[in-house]
């Protein structure tokens, strides 16, 4: 194959492989209006409780990929999801724990994944 066809199949796949990981990651915004929000999420003490145990990283680059490694933004033009907390359990699509170690970040709840992507 010449040069010239992998640089023309590079084209082609590059806009369609940054499309894809721009779906899996977490790279969070924090609004305060409902209506402007993805995601309305409520904070558990219990892990039990949980959809997802969570570790907010202090790394944009840690925040590839739906496995519960959570990057904030003060941007809301530069999230992938865009969350505001509910006090209200019954009024959240998805029910977060947050953890202090990183290892311990991932999905209690399969089902729920599909709200971050």
């Amino acid at each position: 194959m010449s040069i010239q066809k992998y640089l023309k199949i590079a084209c082609f796949c590059l806009p369609f492989a940054s499309f894809s990981s721009k779906l899996e990651a977490q790279v969070v915004y924090k609004t305060d209006f409902p209506k402007d929000a993805n995601v309305k999420v409520y904070v558990t003490s219990y892990q039990k409780e949980a959809d997802v145990v969570v570790f907010k990283t202090p790394f944009i680059h840690n925040a590839d990929g739906n496995n519960g490694l959570w990057y904030f933004t003060p941007y809301s033009g530069e999230a992938n999801k865009k969350i505001c907390y509910t006090l209200a359990k019954d009024n959240a699509d998805l029910i977060v724990f947050w953890t202090t170690k990183k290892e311990d970040a991932g999905w209690l709840n399969k089902k729920k994944k599909y709200l971050m992507r």
